[in-house]
């Protein structure tokens, strides 16, 4: 429980979850009993980190050559091709890398089939990224079906003008922020599939990354260069048997609320949320881990003949952290926060300063830093 250092409010097109995090919050109540003891673990300080993913182009935008005519790529309409081109300039246009390009790309094509199916959907999603059109939220149905238009509030993100549902949830009086990719704290260092999730909020988050091979096409047509990224760069994390359960149980809730003392081995709690250390507790279950205690610096005590080497991490290790709010910083009796390392330089954890369950950079680096411990399934021990 806790939370983490330097994480951004990320959020996207899929708003229900987004419009949870604040409605959640907001009325959160939670109960007296062990109250001091988890108020004893909130703290929230600034950090940063690296990630491994290799980026398309060195990074650099790729500018798409004006021949006055489109190429045409086969399996692809002129008009998705079009779309293609108005994504990959709005990026550069935007300051943004190739790497950029190529999720704005992949996610239009999980979303719309690269602008082809752009109808509007009962929840009022339409355009190349389906975004939302309710009020208060991303603009107009003409603004989302216009390309340009869409790929810059994918990028960038929107502020809501309109008290509507976003608007009066997020800013009070029609004034909040919906996340764009930029507003996602380390989106250059996550698979490309990852990053568009974090910006999306899809009910089907492992889409996106298929579309890779094909996008790096378009991409190679459109600019004249060779866009062959290493894909094991920026696969998932190797990882195998109880801990890939793990892994793909915490992924299933990014996005959920971020809720202080929420949460357990069974999910998020009747808040709708969950904090740093029961978002552990629920993830390890699937691998078979259910004797975790529920607060962090105990959990970090009950794995004390488990520790882990930084060198020699594996995937569904607990990454534990002291930011100082109960004693010195990096004091292992001061522990505030825990994270659980899913491979290439990269944890899950319940961030409270993002307000929700979200992917970050491992910060090994930081003062607050304290250890690793690897925990086993129970019938194991």
């Amino acid at each position: 429980m806790s939370e983490s250092p330097t994480d951004d409010p990320s959020g996207g097109s899929k708003g229900l979850v987004i419009a949870l995090i604040f409605a959640v919050v907001a009325g959160i109540i939670i109960a007296p009993v062990g109250l001091v003891m988890l108020l004893a673990e909130d703290e929230e300080e600034s950090a940063t980190g690296t990630g491994t993913c290799t980026a398309p182009n060195g990074g650099q935008a790729l500018a798409v050559v004006d021949t006055g005519t489109l190429p045409l790529v086969p399996g692809f309409l002129p008009e998705q091709i079009g779309v293609a081109a108005t994504i990959m300039n709005v990026a550069e246009e935007q300051g943004l890398g190739a790497d950029a390009q190529l999720i704005g790309l992949i996610t239009a094509m999980q979303e719309s089939t690269l602008g082809i199916n752009t109808y509007a959907t009962g929840a009022g999603d339409a355009g190349p990224f389906q975004q939302r059109t309710l009020d208060g939220w991303y603009g107009s149905l003409e603004d989302v079906m216009n390309p340009s238009y869409a790929a810059t509030v994918f990028f960038t993100g929107v502020t809501a003008d309109s008290p509507g549902d976003y608007g009066s949830v997020g800013g009070g009086a029609g004034n909040g922020h919906i996340p764009g990719l930029i507003d996602i704290t380390g989106w250059e260092t996550m698979p490309p599939g990852e990053a568009a999730q974090a910006v999306q909020r899809s009910a089907y988050p492992d889409e996106y990354q298929g579309h890779v091979p094909e996008a790096q096409t378009i991409m190679s047509s459109l600019s004249g260069v060779d866009v062959n990224i290493d894909a094991s760069a920026c696969a998932e994390p190797a990882a195998s048997g109880d801990m890939a359960a793990a892994i793909e149980r915490g992924r299933s809730i990014l996005g959920t609320p971020y809720v202080f003392g929420d949460g357990d081995v069974n999910g998020p709690g009747s808040s709708g949320g969950i904090d740093c250390s029961g978002f552990v507790m629920y993830a390890l279950a699937a691998a078979g881990v259910t004797d975790l205690p529920r607060v962090t610096q105990q959990q970090f005590d009950y794995l004390a003949a488990s520790p882990v080497a930084v060198d020699d991490i594996q995937p569904g290790d607990l990454i534990f952290e002291a930011w100082g709010r109960t004693g010195e910083i990096g004091n292992p009796a001061a522990i505030s926060h825990v994270t659980m390392y899913i491979g290439d330089g990269q944890v899950i954890e319940a961030s409270r300063s993002a307000m929700e369950v979200k992917t970050s950079p491992t910060r090994f680096e930081v003062d607050a830093f304290v250890g690793i411990r690897r925990p086993a399934p129970a019938n194991t021990n």
